[in-house]
């Protein structure tokens, strides 16, 4: 035998078996370890591409919630819309019938000229033409009787008096024509 194997057989045949086994085992860690850190690898880019897809579609579902905020904000309650279209609805009637009362005013405006206009002709008429009784008197020159018709034009001459007396002349003058309802010309 040879004497560079001074070790004995059962020690031998221990020392080769522990070596085995640590091969062996190195071999299993070897083979296992890659698809082991692999597939978790795999688990991890699984998981981050799920949480990239989950924070998008929350993103989405965020803006698409702002909208409708927005447009539910900018919406009108049915109920304030009903109540400030029957607002507008009295407004209008209110106004309508406004528009009416001043077309009615402004008539009778324009009634009440045409009729001041033609009482003051007619008594800018009577007052230039002398009376009856006032031209018979003025050729008489009697300073005692005068008639009546010459003592109401001096009141119209005079600066306080505006009008002849409504008894003399037969009309009634423009201040008493708004009071009385006119007759027509």
């Amino acid at each position: 035998m040879d004497e560079s194997n001074r070790l004995p057989a059962w020690l031998r045949r221990a020392l080769i078996g522990a070596a085995l086994f640590l091969a062996g085992g190195l071999i299993a860690f070897g083979y296992s370890y890659r698809p082991l850190h692999g597939s978790m690898t795999w688990k991890i880019e699984e998981l981050e591409q799920r949480i990239d897809e989950r924070n998008r579609t929350n993103m989405m579902l965020g803006d698409e919630l702002a909208r409708l905020r927005s447009q539910d904000a900018s919406r009108i309650d049915p109920i304030t819309f009903a109540q400030v279209e029957r607002e507008l609805d009295k407004t209008n009637n209110a106004l309508v019938q406004a528009e009416k009362d001043l077309k009615r005013a402004e008539r009778k405006r324009i009634d009440a000229n045409a009729s001041a206009s033609r009482w003051r002709k007619r008594y800018e008429g009577l007052r230039d033409q002398p009376s009856a009784p006032a031209a018979q008197a003025s050729p008489r020159n009697t300073p005692t009787a005068e008639p009546i018709g010459s003592a109401s034009i001096k009141k119209a001459d005079s600066p306080d008096a505006a009008s002849p007396a409504p008894a003399e002349s037969g009309i009634l003058p423009p201040e008493a024509t708004s009071k009385t309802s006119a007759p027509g010309p």
